[in-house]
């Protein structure tokens, strides 16, 4: 379209302006949601206005028009109450040849009076033809660092190659910070050896039983204690959870080594106060289940009661770092009763380096949790096998001890609280969450890791499971992982091939694909598709062999899935020649017989 007919279009918009609507400029406001949720305003966007187009922005007795008649309509749909150019009313850039030409003088921020359906409104603008692109008007979050004076010591939640770590070997805690911290409402059950519920780093964080807080008070306080079960639920006075190893309601942390207290400083210890270390949550209710000895051995006859208390009392999330070799009806039926209660179970996978399955982490109502160590590598004790879920750092695991101290502690038992961390991260940050959703969560965003030359390929193996867990994948709303391709899964070299797979994105948002043919090939990346749509490539194999394609993809913002399952496909010697040159062959050793019959 040439400059004159354009602007004979644009001439003949602005006469018909004069009948349009006018829009009101009363309550120009900007209100931002809340950090838990997507990270935009709630009632701004941007918009970029094709090359050649100009806004004639006016007001006219508190109202304004932009000079251009479907602009208008959309602006009187969603009540806008203020328009402005993004850049130009704060900034005059020096360069303004560059400026125009990358569109700075095109772009406007548009306000309205109340929060709208930021989605449709950014696609209803986007389908005006004089309008070039539209988006949200988001928001940015520095990387949150706690003042915890021991915070440099936790590598599992900031790896920085400190003591001869390996830089980012870490589960993302900062950036997943930025998204969500957590809150009071988020009740993390710590089945273990007690807790240390008088620790300066744990005191407030400590869960209270309402039901038996008889002053309201939020705390615990000697008239508490008045030998009646206040709530009904078959235990006297238990204000701050129970004791299944004496049967009584103190469970407090008698073990040798701070088992529990450890667990649920890693967990949730009161984090930026200045005061020892950071938990995965920065706010949440731990609740002391004790059902541990002080010399680490644990009955299941205390554990399934302790278990099915948590669910009872409201846990969201179970932590449970133990682990035994027999089948056990107790234990299996508590966890059973948890998961069906809607408990998300967190179990340690073990510290016996082999693949023998252990109780609970074997059920299916757990999350099974090994540990890997500062560099990402498993830990050697680590178990492994293949009803391992996720891996979490646990070596050398800096934490709350008994008596206000703080320490480092190894094994799978450290992983475990820092999985029901993140869990309670996720509940906290969508309370819809079920367990089951959480558990896919934590297992499609986590971070792939290579195992030995036997697993030596992306996707699930027998020593990381799905992977290291990330909180900010699982928080941000990474890509889920696509689902295994589909296709042929045998052919001939020189012949093209074609597979399929889809793959979901949380926030709705386009995906792009990344195929890797098994054979030194792959496509790049290859798209926009719409999320949860069916997308197919093509692949033509040069020489015989067998091959594993995988797939994996990512959303605009660059945020990578982790790789499928493989599809292994077989390719064939091709055979015509060969069955040419036999038939040759045939031919001439006949003709060679009838030679020498002739000879003799």
């Amino acid at each position: 379209m040439n400059k004159k007919l354009l602007g004979i279009i644009v001439f003949s918009i602005l006469i018909l302006t004069v009948f349009m609507p006018l829009v009101s400029t009363k309550n120009i406001g900007i209100k931002k949601n809340q950090l838990k949720d997507i990270n935009y305003i709630q009632n701004q966007i941007v918009i970029k206005v094709k090359e050649g187009i100009k806004l004639d922005i006016n007001e006219n007795n508190g109202f304004i028009t932009t000079g251009i008649e479907s602009i208008n309509k959309l602006n009187n749909k969603y009540n806008l109450v203020d328009i402005k150019e993004s850049f130009l009313s704060i900034i005059q850039p020096k360069n303004s040849k560059l400026s125009s030409k990358v569109g700075i003088d095109r772009i406007f921020t548009l306000n309205f009076e109340n929060d709208i359906d930021i989605k449709n409104a950014i696609e209803d603008y986007k389908k005006n033809p004089l309008i070039e692109d539209a988006d949200f008007s988001g928001i940015g979050f520095g990387c949150i660092i706690p003042s915890d004076p021991n915070f440099n010591k936790q590598w599992g939640f900031h790896n920085t190659g400190q003591s001869g770590g390996t830089l980012d070997a870490d589960i993302d805690a900062p950036e997943g910070w930025d998204i969500e911290l957590g809150n009071l409402n988020v009740i993390i059950a710590i089945v273990d050896s007690g807790i240390d519920y008088n620790h300066e780093d744990l005191k407030t964080r400590i869960w209270i039983n309402t039901g038996e807080d008889l002053n309201g008070n939020y705390q615990v306080d000697p008239s508490d204690f008045n030998g009646i079960d206040d709530d009904g639920n078959g235990f006297i006075d238990d204000i701050r959870g129970w004791d299944f190893v004496n049967n009584d309601n103190n469970p407090l942390d008698d073990h040798t080594s701070s088992h529990g207290t450890h667990c649920a400083g890693v967990a949730g210890a009161n984090t930026n106060n200045n005061i020892g270390v950071s938990g995965t949550l920065w706010a949440c209710q731990l609740m002391p289940v004790k059902s541990m000895y002080w010399n680490n051995n644990i009955l299941w006859s205390d554990a399934g009661p302790g278990i099915v208390y948590a669910a009872d009392n409201g846990a969201d999330v179970i932590s449970m770092s133990f682990s035994g070799s027999l089948d056990n009806i107790t234990l299996e039926a508590a966890c059973n009763y948890a998961y069906s209660s809607g408990c998300v179970l967190i179990a340690a996978i073990g510290n016996h380096g082999s693949t023998s399955p252990k109780i609970p982490a074997k059920y299916s109502t757990t999350i099974a949790v090994g540990a890997t160590d500062r560099n990402d590598n498993r830990w050697s004790s680590s178990g492994k096998g293949n009803h391992i879920d996720v891996v979490a750092p646990g070596v050398e695991i800096f934490s709350t001890l008994r008596n206000n101290q703080y320490g480092f502690d190894t094994g799978t038992s450290m992983a475990t609280p820092m999985v029901a961390g993140l869990a309670g991260l996720l509940v906290a940050q969508d309370p819809s969450n079920t367990n089951v959703d959480i558990e896919r969560i934590i297992t499609l965003t986590a971070e792939d890791q290579v195992g030995p030359p036997s697993e030596d390929f992306p996707g699930f193996d027998i020593n990381f499971g799905n992977g290291r867990i990330n909180a900010y994948a699982a928080l941000y709303g990474a890509p889920l992982t696509p689902s295994k391709p589909s296709g042929p899964l045998n052919g001939k070299t020189g012949e093209q091939y074609s597979y399929s797979t889809s793959a979901q994105d949380p926030n709705d948002e386009d995906l792009y694909y990344w195929w890797d043919w098994g054979d030194g090939t792959n496509s790049g990346w290859d798209g926009p598709y719409q999320s949860g749509q069916q997308v197919s490539a093509s692949h033509i194999w040069t020489s015989e062999g067998s091959y594993d394609i995988i797939v994996k993809v990512k959303d605009i913002n660059n945020k990578e899935s982790g790789w499928s399952d493989p599809l292994t496909v077989s390719i064939p010697r091709t055979r015509t020649i060969s069955y040419l040159w036999h038939n040759l062959f045939l031919e001439k050793l006949q003709l060679l017989e009838k030679l020498l019959s002739l000879l003799l």
